[in-house]
């Protein structure tokens, strides 16, 4: 029996939307989640069709009733993957939040994301680059999530409540990539470093998006 501790629990980006809303949602995400775990448990090569149909407990038929092949239940269980990264960042924010606080919170959101994901994150970008599918997918993820940390500190650039050390194009991009990277070599190591990464990575982050002295932020914000 595979291990599940690594599988998103949401179905993922438009073409496994554009499935679930056809009605056939529970054999379909009872599949995707079972060829998560054995993705993540056996690696790529091991996962063979009947394996995951073994994990789900269906027949093979019914496995190749819902997907073409192996790639195509990959390609699901990625698209899941990235929909827990997208949603990760949907943090509720009152109007009177603290940015420092709305930053701190949606960077460890995504690098605990990254974390949680384990062995399937590298799994994935070592895929993106012999699959386009896969390409497509780590590139819209990517860049949904970019384009709310443009977005973000074009705002507090704009409100005078930060002074960005770069473009906030350029800047996002950087500290996105720091993000995803670090937390990615991270993967499997102890708790305490994931965490220090996590201070380390936030604290950057604030440096570099340039925010001022607590009560200089407090005041603007409030303006």
């Amino acid at each position: 029996m595979c291990d599940g501790r690594h599988v998103g629990r949401r179905p993922g980006y438009e073409e496994a939307r554009a499935v679930l809303t056809n009605g056939d949602d529970r054999g379909r995400l009872a599949l995707v989640e079972a060829a998560g775990r054995c993705f993540a448990e056996l690696g790529y090569e091991r996962t063979s069709e009947a394996v995951i149909a073994a994990a789900a407990g269906v027949s093979q038929a019914e496995f190749s009733a819902r997907f073409a092949s192996r790639d195509d239940a990959f390609r699901a269980v990625a698209a899941a993957v990235f929909d827990t990264f997208v949603e990760a960042q949907r943090i509720p924010v009152p109007p009177d939040a603290d940015p420092r606080t709305v930053l701190r919170a949606a960077t460890a959101a995504f690098i605990e994301t990254v974390y949680s994901s384990g062995r399937l994150f590298t799994m994935i970008e070592d895929r993106a680059a012999v699959d386009p599918v896969i390409g497509e997918q780590l590139e819209a993820a990517h860049n949904r999530i970019l384009g709310r940390y443009i977005r973000f500190i074009e705002r507090l650039n704009q409100a005078g409540i930060a002074t960005p050390c770069a473009e906030p194009a350029q800047l996002a991009r950087k500290l996105s990539e720091a993000q995803w990277t670090g937390a990615a070599r991270l993967i499997g190591a102890s708790q305490d470093e994931q965490r220090r990464f996590i201070v380390e990575m936030t604290a950057a982050s604030e440096r570099f998006i340039g925010f001022g002295e607590v009560a200089d932020l407090t005041s603007r914000a409030a303006s």
